[in-house]
C-alpha cells in the first residue's frame, strides 16, 4: 500500500478520467506547474460546469501567477471568450494595464464580443493608464460599436496625441460629431505629408450616422487544444516526475519514463526506472522506460534489456523498447541480428529502424531510402530520421520535398540540416539556415530554433563547436576551416562539454 505522504503527492496529478472530482482551480493550477496537459479533456472538465465555474475560474485569473512555469492567461482568455462573460471584465482589465500597448488579439476580440458591457471598465482604465499608456485600451473602446460622448473624448485625445492613430481610430468608430475635429487638423497638415492626409480623409470618409454593431468573430475553442495533451513533464523536478510514475493514467507515467531519458541516472532513478520496465501494467510505458535506460552501465540492466527482446510472448511495443535501449549494441552481432529481424516484421519495423539510426551505425543505411514513401506513418517518419542521423547526402532531395508536407514537415526540416549537401563548418552555419529558410520558403520561429538545433548538433558530431546556442561567452567571429575532425561515438564525452556521454546528450 502507498504510504499516505506518497498518495498525498499522487493527488497533485490529477488524471484525466476524475478531472471532474477536483475544483476548477486546483485543475488550473496543476496545468501552470505542468503537471497536467492543457486539452480538450480538461476543457471539457471545466466547461460542463456551465455558469458554476465561472466564480472560480475569475478568482484563479486574478491571483499572481508570475512564476508559473505554464502561462495559462492566453488559455483563460480563451475560456472566458467560450463563455462570452462580463465577469471575467476585471481579469481583462488587469491583463490591459500589465500589457498596454501590447495587448494580445485575442484579449482585444474577447472585450470587443462582450459590447455596451466594457465600457464603463475600460474608460476607468484609460484615465489611470492616460494617453500614452492607452492606445490599446482606446482602440478597443473604438471597436465596442457602442456609441457614447465619452469614448469620443477618448479618440479625440487619441487624436491629439497621434493625429495618425487617432484618425484610425476615429475612422473605426465613425462617429459624424467627429468630423469637425478631423477637418480642422486636416487643413493644418502641410499638402507634402500625403499619407497623413490620405489617413484623414479615409476617417471623414469613414463616419456614419449608425454604429456598426460589435459582431463576436467566428470563435471555436476545441480548434485550438488537442484531444489529448501531455503534462509538461520536463518542467518537473525529478521528485514530481518519480510520483507521475504512480499516476493511474498510463498516458502520464509513460510521459514521466521518457523524461528521464535527457538525464543522468542516479542509481536511485535507475532502479525505480528498471522497477517500472519489468512491472507495469502497460505494455508502453514499459517500453518508455526501457528506452530510459539506454545503455546504462549495468550489466544486469543489459541482461534484462536483451532478454525482453528475445521473449516472444511480450508485444512488439515493449520488445521495441528494449530493442531501442540496445541501439548503441549493435555492434554485437546478436543485437544486429535481433534488429535485422525485427525490421522484417511489419509491425516491429518502427522500432527496428529507430535503433537503426539511433546506433548512428551508418551499415544500416540501405533500409532508409525505400520507406521514404512507405504507408506506415511511423516507419516513414523514422525512415526521414535515419536519412539525417546517417548522413544519407544523396536522398537530401526527398526530405527538402517533404518541407511542403504539414504532417512531416518537422521531421523534414531537422534531418535535411543533418545531411544537406556541401559539408559543415561553423563558417557555413548560418548559410545553411538561409538556404533552408530559402528552400522552406519561409521558417517559423519554432522552426528556426529547430533547424539551428539540428546544424548544431551537426557540428557536434564534427567535433567543432555549435554555433546557435554555445554559451554567451563564446565568440562570434566565424570559424576558418578546419582539418577534418574524428567523428563523435556514442560512447564518447559529448563535444558539447556536458560531461555527459554523446548518446546521453545531443546525440539522443
Amino acid at each position: 500500500m502507498m504510504p499516505a505522504a506518497d498518495a498525498q503527492r499522487t493527488n497533485l496529478f490529477p488524471i484525466p478520467d476524475r478531472f471532474s472530482d477536483f475544483p476548477v482551480s486546483e485543475l488550473l493550477r496543476a496545468a501552470a506547474r505542468g503537471r497536467i496537459g492543457f486539452d480538450q479533456r480538461l476543457l471539457h472538465s471545466i466547461l460542463d460546469r456551465g455558469d458554476a465555474a465561472i466564480p472560480e475560474l475569475v478568482g484563479y485569473a486574478l491571483e499572481d501567477r508570475e512564476h508559473d512555469p505554464v502561462p495559462l492567461d492566453l488559455d483563460l482568455i480563451a475560456i472566458f471568450r467560450h463563455l462570452r462573460t462580463a465577469e471575467a471584465l476585471p481579469y481583462y482589465v488587469k491583463l490591459l494595464r500589465e500589457t498596454q500597448e501590447d495587448c494580445p488579439d485575442d484579449l482585444s476580440e474577447a472585450i470587443v464580443a462582450l459590447g455596451a458591457a466594457a465600457v464603463e471598465p475600460l474608460l476607468k482604465l484609460y484615465e489611470e493608464l492616460g494617453e500614452e499608456g492607452g492606445s490599446d485600451t482606446a482602440f478597443i473602446l473604438a471597436s465596442l460599436g457602442v456609441r457614447d460622448s465619452r469614448i469620443l473624448e477618448v479618440l479625440l485625445d487619441q487624436f491629439e496625441y497621434s493625429a495618425w492613430e487617432g484618425s484610425f481610430l476615429l475612422g473605426i468608430y465613425g462617429d459624424p460629431a467627429a468630423k469637425p475635429a478631423l477637418e480642422r487638423v486636416l487643413t493644418e497638415v502641410p499638402a507634402a505629408e500625403k499619407d497623413l492626409r490620405l489617413e484623414i480623409e479615409h476617417a471623414i470618409g469613414s463616419l456614419r450616422k449608425e454604429p456598426f454593431p460589435s459582431e463576436p468573430s467566428d470563435f471555436n475553442i476545441w480548434e485550438m487544444y488537442p484531444e489529448k495533451s501531455p503534462p509538461a513533464v520536463d518542467l518537473l523536478e525529478v521528485p514530481d516526475r518519480l510520483t507521475l510514475l504512480e499516476s493511474a493514467s498510463a498516458d502520464y507515467r509513460a510521459e514521466a519514463a521518457t523524461s528521464f531519458r535527457r538525464i543522468e541516472l542516479p542509481d536511485k532513478i535507475r532502479d525505480r526506472l528498471l522497477e517500472v520496465a519489468q512491472a507495469d501494467s502497460d505494455a508502453g510505458v514499459r517500453a518508455k522506460a526501457w528506452e530510459s535506460l539506454e545503455e546504462v552501465d549495468d550489466p544486469n540492466v543489459l541482461r534484462a534489456m536483451r532478454a525482453v527482446v528475445a521473449n516472444t510472448e511480450l508485444s512488439y511495443t515493449e520488445r521495441g523498447g528494449a530493442l531501442v535501449a540496445l541501439a548503441s549494441q549493435s555492434s554485437n552481432p546478436d543485437v544486429r541480428k535481433q534488429i535485422l529481424a525485427f525490421y522484417e516484421i511489419p509491425e516491429a519495423r518502427a522500432s527496428a529502424m529507430r535503433a537503426m539510426w539511433r546506433s548512428l551505425d551508418r551499415t544500416f543505411g540501405q533500409y532508409f531510402p525505400k520507406h521514404l514513401d512507405d504507408t506506415d506513418d511511423e516507419v516513414r517518419r523514422q525512415a526521414i530520421w535515419g536519412v539525417g542521423h546517417l548522413n544519407l547526402v544523396t536522398e537530401a532531395g526527398r526530405l527538402q520535398a517533404l518541407f511542403a508536407n504539414e504532417e512531416y514537415r518537422a521531421d523534414a526540416l531537422y534531418n535535411y540540416a543533418l545531411c544537406a549537401p556541401g559539408g559543415i563548418s561553423r563558417g557555413r552555419a548560418k548559410g545553411l539556415l538561409r538556404k533552408i529558410d530559402e528552400l522552406a520558403e519561409g521558417l517559423s520561429e519554432g522552426e528556426t530554433e529547430l533547424v539551428e538545433a539540428a546544424i548544431d548538433q551537426r557540428l557536434l558530431l564534427e567535433n567543432r563547436e555549435p554555433v546557435f546556442h554555445r554559451g554567451e561567452e563564446a565568440e562570434d567571429e566565424p570559424e576558418t576551416e578546419p582539418s577534418p575532425a574524428k567523428k563523435v561515438g556514442r560512447n564518447d564525452p559529448c563535444p558539447c562539454g556536458s560531461g555527459k556521454k554523446y548518446k546521453k546528450c545531443h546525440g539522443r
